[in-house]
């Protein structure tokens, strides 16, 4: 079953740092610039991953990382994700979805395919505080539908994600925690009431650095960070057990 959490964003994108410039805080604390801890008005994000090869004491990138999408957002001049591209890595198009909102709160999403037909649609029910609290997902052929449940705490940090195989019927529960400062601190995954696996996550005040100790296999993983002239990172450079790995970098566009 494909299942997209739209509104949330992947941990390694969470955990990375920033704040943002010349917006109240009110205008911004419910954009996705905020949600993604992006500085300054970025009109465009594409993601390409790389395998990390080392060169004496220079980690650089390797090949492109294959059976996993390179990914490209698209905003909109209040800070809302509007489109999303994911890339195989020889630059092919796979999917495209695109946002749809109403008094910028989101309230639908529409997955289309590589020859840009409808894949699914996903609408949100929207609570009082103005955030998402159930998204209702169905493919157009009919074959899955499954909704999702979300929780906050207050400061819009989503804390609890509900996954329904049925409207009733709960299969998974994703909880986080954040410290004082912002940033993911745990994650855990429960199936049928048992704890599956969960994450734990330091992070430098800067968040220039962030660890993560995979629950799975109590690997760690630890992320370092490069910077833009605007303070978004656009290069992560990633350690499994303190070898390097991946490498992550980002091409940032801004509006003028």
């Amino acid at each position: 079953m494909k299942r997209l959490l739209i509104i949330s964003v992947s941990l390694l994108t969470i955990i990375s740092c920033g704040e943002i410039n010349s917006f109240s805080e009110s205008d911004y604390s419910n954009t996705d610039w905020r949600r993604l801890k992006l500085k300054g008005k970025v009109k465009a994000i594409k993601e390409i991953k790389f395998i990390a090869v080392g060169s004496f004491s220079e980690i650089v990138n390797g090949e492109r990382v294959k059976h996993i999408y390179n990914k490209e957002f698209l905003f909109n001049l209040d800070g809302f994700k509007i489109e999303q591209n994911d890339y195989i890595p020889d630059g092919t198009l796979a999917n495209r979805i695109m946002y749809l909102y109403q008094n910028n709160q989101l309230v639908e999403y529409n997955e289309y395919d590589s020859q840009g037909l409808l894949f699914g649609t996903g609408k949100y029910e929207i609570g009082e505080d103005g955030n998402p609290k159930r998204l209702n997902y169905k493919t157009s052929d009919g074959r899955y539908n499954w909704s999702e449940t979300y929780k906050y705490d207050d400061d819009n940090n989503i804390i609890e994600v509900d996954h329904f195989r049925t409207e009733n019927s709960l299969d998974s529960k994703e909880i986080y925690t954040f410290n004082d400062d912002g940033f993911l601190s745990a994650s855990e995954l429960l199936r049928d009431g048992e704890l599956v696996s969960k994450n734990s996550f330091t992070t430098d005040k800067d968040g220039s650095r962030t660890e993560m100790i995979y629950g799975a296999d109590s690997s760690k993983y630890t992320y370092i960070y490069n910077y833009d002239s605007k303070g978004n990172w656009v290069k992560k450079i990633v350690f499994k057990n303190d070898s390097p790995s991946g490498v992550l970098i980002r091409e940032i566009e801004y509006f003028n």
